[in-house]
């Protein structure tokens, strides 16, 4: 694949570029020596990077960059699902989830390099659909449902811009001290679980530390969820604790499972999250879309 013209989409307020670890002038000047034509597209509100994506798509870009963190990343896939323009992930978030998963260089250089490249894998992705409604939401690493989405909610915004994945630790003691659980039911593979935190996942890593899905592979065609229905603060430490190496699914209140498809349902509307962005509460469906979307990423 040769690649000519590209855009860059990114987040000035994604923690790297704020910082000053990340310059946009630098990152375009090595695209450019590597006979790259750039088009800088900066995001100033939400769903820019949904709206700057379907240009790209729509004026027949082969590849469109995304610097910034995961939440942007998820932003500019909604437009590039099942499109022949490719998505290149240069990270500046707060964990950079995907850029781990795909294992991609963070030099500056070395990204230039591997974009011109044109290497390119195709992986698959997950999608929440509103049942009776035309929403639809597309998600790449996964879906988290009850738990770590009451913890989104509690995010303090500002305290994320001045401290990065510090803000989700405060946001985490904050819930665990409070310890409002939302239960709700997840069906999938013929059978319905109760559940007080689900993740549906197309991603092993979660959060930058931990590994919630240890079998999960971005080019499989299914999801892999993993079921917790523990009201125990001590039991949830614990599974904290062992998912930092992916061995809590050993344990005997965890089920561990790969499907296609997951229905869940909640009477007291159980939140959602979607690669780290809340979008909304339960009743909910799940379901894996193979091959969906080309990223530019060394060999596996």
């Amino acid at each position: 694949m040769t690649i000519k013209r590209v855009a860059l989409v990114y987040n000035p307020t994604a923690g790297a570029l704020r910082r000053g670890r990340v310059d946009i002038s630098r990152l375009a000047e090595a695209l450019r020596r590597c006979g790259l034509s750039l088009e800088p597209c900066p995001t100033a509100a939400c769903g820019d990077a949904t709206r700057l994506a379907q240009r790209a798509v729509e004026e027949g870009l082969e590849t469109l960059i995304v610097c910034g963190g995961d939440g942007t990343i998820n932003e500019a896939a909604q437009a590039l699902v099942g499109s022949r323009t490719a998505l290149a992930v240069f990270p500046c978030g707060t964990a950079n989830v995907l850029a781990k998963d795909l294992r991609l260089p963070r030099r500056v250089g070395d990204f230039a390099e591997l974009v011109a490249s044109g290497k390119a894998r195709t992986i698959s992705a997950g999608r929440a659909v509103k049942p009776g409604t035309d929403w639809q939401r597309y998600f790449l690493l996964m879906a988290g449902i009850g738990l770590d989405a009451a913890i989104i909610n509690s995010l303090n915004v500002e305290l994320k811009r001045r401290f990065g994945t510090g803000a989700y630790w405060v946001a985490g003691l904050d819930y665990f001290a409070r310890w409002p659980l939302t239960p709700f039911s997840l069906t999938f593979n013929g059978r319905r679980y109760e559940a007080t935190f689900a993740a549906i996942a197309n991603a092993p890593s979660y959060g930058g530390a931990f590994t919630l899905a240890p079998e999960a592979r971005l080019e499989d065609d299914k999801l892999d969820v993993c079921l917790f229905n523990s009201r125990s603060r001590l039991a949830y430490l614990g599974h904290a604790l062992r998912s930092l190496g992916g061995s809590h699914t050993r344990s005997a209140n965890v089920v561990y499972q790969e499907t296609r498809e997951a229905v869940a349902n909640s009477n007291d509307q159980a939140l959602v999250q979607l690669d780290g962005d809340l979008v909304g509460s339960l009743p909910m469906r799940f379901e894996c879309v193979p091959q969906a979307l080309k990223v530019i990423a060394p060999d596996k």
